[in-house]
């Protein structure tokens, strides 16, 4: 399947530079929040236990 011109462009005609993935942004992104996400889930566990 053919791109038509002025069409939006598929994955491979927009390449990033080689080493330019942006995949750290998008583990810090998605990784960085994940310890104050589970420490809210236990207070919030421990909470409803003791109470």
């Amino acid at each position: 399947m053919r791109a038509t011109q002025g069409g939006m462009a598929g994955a491979d005609d927009a390449e990033a530079p080689a080493g330019r993935k942006r995949w750290g942004v998008v583990t810090a992104i998605l990784g960085l929040p994940a310890p104050a996400v589970c420490a809210f889930l236990l207070m919030t566990a421990v909470w409803v236990v003791v109470s």
